[in-house]
């Protein structure tokens, strides 16, 4: 049984760190700034390390055990927060609240299991002996129903969100990613009925199993497409890029998925006039500065199906229409319109824009927007 717990071990810290490396090569050299997610493998790694310490250094097992399961709560609770990045721009409050309360419970009884006397270290006996093991079998089952919950809930979420990312790109690689979500998830189940309900430990050999099979599922996937790293639940229809004056820079439009035909195609969207609308929001943003008296620039403009998502520096605006923003799209949008005002100051702060001098506009979007599929460069 050992011998397994350490193979089972030394599988999820390895399968941890090989996603581990794949995320690093990933926000090093191709700007994939999943930070949260890359710590997170990177910790998981780490409690799959002290999980396999537990079989070697038998004196410290107990105390090995419940540090790793800590370490691995922690885990899961970045990779939650992960999940809310792709799908909000900030997490949901009840989720977050629901997620923290059963990260709390989970490290709290797991502690007070851990470090809870047994009854031969009191010197307990008769009724009071009793009573001491159904306390210390309440506190046991506490922190492994919440721990078996907080995987539970926050792999179905992860599940959720890429299952609407598949929705909107119908990419079979999303498919896969939102299965293996389920497969850990199943895995949390197994483990609490199997190990809970039933009080069989080989259950929770099978649950952790099962877990693998997720994992090794989610790494095929970069270690086959070492380019892929994630998408959005939500569709983006185009990026805009304009002077602080107004005059439209470069537009460039994503590929979308034309619900009625399940194929790739451009919405109506495309047909809209982006010097008209870049001379439109710098109207609207100029009516609240020098009108209506507001110190700050305009962030949002947004309708009940739509949201156009700005950033404002000193040199240009940078615009993305979607259907909602998220943390990703936030975040990127303010790196491109950081690296457009380097690479293009001069150019930007000129009474006329000559658009050839822009076109390597679409690359740098590419590079910040690693998540959407940028159509070929349209101006």
């Amino acid at each position: 049984m050992a011998n397994l717990g350490i193979i089972i071990s030394a599988v999820i810290s390895g399968l941890f760190f090989t996603l581990f490396v794949l995320m690093l090569y990933q926000s090093i050299r191709k700007n994939r700034t999943a930070y949260v997610l890359t710590l997170s493998l990177f910790i998981g790694g780490i409690g799959g390390i002290i999980s396999i310490l537990q079989y070697v250094i038998v004196s410290a097992s107990k105390n090995l055990l419940y540090s790793s399961l800590i370490i691995w709560s922690l885990v899961y609770f970045l990779i939650y927060i992960f999940f809310e990045e792709l799908y909000t721009v900030k997490p949901n409050r009840f989720r977050f609240a629901l997620i923290t309360l059963l990260l709390f419970a989970s490290v709290m009884f797991n502690l007070l299991y851990l470090f809870a006397p047994t009854v031969n270290e009191l010197g307990l006996t008769g009724d009071l002996a009793l009573q001491h093991s159904a306390f210390l079998d309440i506190l046991q089952w506490s922190w492994d129903s919440s721990y078996n919950l907080l995987g539970l809930l926050i792999f179905a979420f992860g599940a959720f969100v890429h299952f609407n990312a598949f929705r909107f790109t119908r990419e079979a690689i999303t498919l896969i990613q939102a299965i293996s979500m389920i497969i850990i998830g199943l895995g949390f189940v197994i483990g609490f009925i199997g190990g809970d309900v039933f009080q069989n430990n080989t259950f929770h050999e099978i649950a952790d199993t099962v877990k693998i099979v997720g994992m090794l599922t989610f790494t095929i996937i970069y270690v086959v497409r070492i380019d892929f790293i994630y998408r959005l639940p939500v569709n983006v229809y185009f990026i805009l890029v304009f002077t602080k004056i107004g005059l439209n820079v470069h537009i460039s439009r994503m590929s979308i998925l034309d619900k009625k035909t399940n194929t790739e195609s451009q919405s109506n969207v495309t047909l809209i006039n982006e010097n008209l609308l870049s001379s439109l929001i710098s109207a609207i943003s100029g009516l609240l500065n020098e009108s209506l008296g507001s110190t700050k620039e305009l962030r949002a403009i947004v309708a009940e199906d739509r949201t156009i998502v700005l950033d404002t520096g000193l040199y240009s605006t940078c615009a993305v229409l979607c259907d909602r923003p998220t943390h990703f799209l936030d975040k990127s949008l303010s790196n491109l319109r950081k690296s457009v005002e380097i690479i293009y100051q001069e150019k930007l702060s000129e009474s006329t824009i000559i658009k050839e001098d822009f076109t390597e506009i679409n690359e740098i979007i590419k590079k910040n927007f690693p998540f959407l599929l940028v159509e070929k460069n349209e101006q």
